[in-house]
């Protein structure tokens, strides 16, 4: 198989260049969901996030539920706009030492700085069905990098993972791995970031636009975002 390229710089989307790219996309994205509501008797710390597009901050097409346990952190998220029958996984977006980010929130513009301690972790994936809605769900246990999307850019010494999940900035981002492809490969794309992936759409494989939700089978692109700091 080929390796994905990028439409718009005909490359991979690398670790910098990610954070880069989204931390722009995000300046302007807000909490602005429910309070932290303190489970005491499960010790969990439960928030509400709107769902944004990665280009647009000001619509909000979802809604996004985080669940904070010493043991790790589980998510839902549901939103509308996506293609039925495409393939979408969920990804957390860690930010371990949020005291280090330029802003707070912390947005992925951070990334590159080492002292913020940053993973993105796999949560989990579905197919949309054909209402044009998305629900996924997921969970990340504190300690274990296993879902690192740094292993899958051969960069193993990266992945972290969660260090404390009640006092990191967390994302969730949505990612789309175009049109559903049965067999291995469907197998692949709702376990993966770079899953039945050859073509990149948007700046470093984040949409910049409507014109860069993936339709065509092999086109891929991040599109939406939630944040939990």
């Amino acid at each position: 198989m080929a390796s994905p390229r990028l439409v718009s710089k005909g490359r991979l989307p690398t670790a910098c260049g990610v954070a880069a790219v989204i931390g722009i996309a995000a300046i302007g994205l807000v909490a602005s969901g429910e309070r932290p509501v303190y489970a005491a008797a499960q010790g969990a710390i439960v928030t509400t996030s709107p769902v944004y597009w990665m280009w647009d901050s000001a619509t909000v097409i979802g809604t996004s539920r985080l669940v904070r346990t010493a043991s790790g952190l589980s998510a839902v998220l549901h939103a509308s706009g996506v293609p039925k029958g495409h393939a979408m996984t969920l990804w957390f977006a860690v930010f371990n030492n949020p005291e280090a980010c330029a802003t707070s929130p912390c947005t992925l513009a951070d990334a590159g700085n080492s002292d913020v301690r940053v993973d993105f972790l796999w949560g989990g994936g579905a197919v949309t069905g054909g209402s044009g809605k998305v629900h996924l769900a997921g969970h990340v246990k504190a300690g274990d990098p296993s879902g690192s999307v740094f292993i899958e850019f051969a960069n193993s010494a990266a992945a972290i993972g969660v260090i404390d999940p009640r006092t990191a900035d967390v994302m969730l981002l949505v990612h789309s791995h175009g049109p559903a492809v049965p067999g291995q490969v469907l197998k692949s794309q709702l376990s993966s970031f770079l899953g039945g992936c050859s073509v990149f759409l948007g700046q470093e494989g984040f949409a910049a636009g409507p014109g860069d939700i993936p339709l065509a089978v092999g086109e891929c692109s991040t599109f939406q975002v939630s944040v939990h700091p």
